[in-house]
């Protein structure tokens, strides 16, 4: 229950912070099902289906890593893009603007876990090394990198 609370408490401070400095509306509802295993999805208009139980876990492994998630789903409705890494790129810019002790540290966890997917998914740029490569040199290059590389 307590590592519910967290997750809880990780997401909402997310949510109101980007959306107030990003004035997107975001709702999020606990919903593992819409999520169809993953992490968490978001809708065009503005709603984002997240997974507490798969959440906790992640969390549970790789500590802060959930934050990326949930600010990636953001970024699918800030750029209305379903491009994943399109969508890759832009979270790492903007947790690479952020440069505070809890935007890196979400950086390094979700690169550690990301990582750990061996096979290939086209969707996210390749395999868990190359998407996180991708994530790494956005955080270097800014938020359009994938488009030159």
């Amino acid at each position: 229950m307590l590592k519910k609370i967290f997750i809880l408490i990780i997401i909402n401070t997310i949510s109101i912070t980007y959306a107030t400095e990003e004035k997107v509306e975001a709702e999020l509802i606990p919903n593992c099902v819409a999520t169809n295993g993953g992490v968490a999805t978001a809708t065009p208009d503005g709603k984002i289906y997240y997974c507490a139980q798969r959440m906790a876990n992640i969390e549970w492994k790789y500590p802060g890593a959930v934050d990326y998630f949930i600010l990636h789903e953001y970024g699918h409705i800030v750029l209305q893009s379903g491009n994943e890494m399109e969508v890759d790129c832009w979270t790492a810019n903007e947790l690479a603007i952020m440069n505070n002790k809890r935007s890196r540290k979400t950086l390094k966890a979700a690169m550690e876990f990301i990582k750990a997917f061996k096979l290939p998914n086209p969707k996210y740029g390749g395999t868990g090394e190359e998407r996180a490569l991708l994530i790494e040199n956005c955080m270097k290059h800014g938020e359009n990198y994938y488009k030159k590389n």
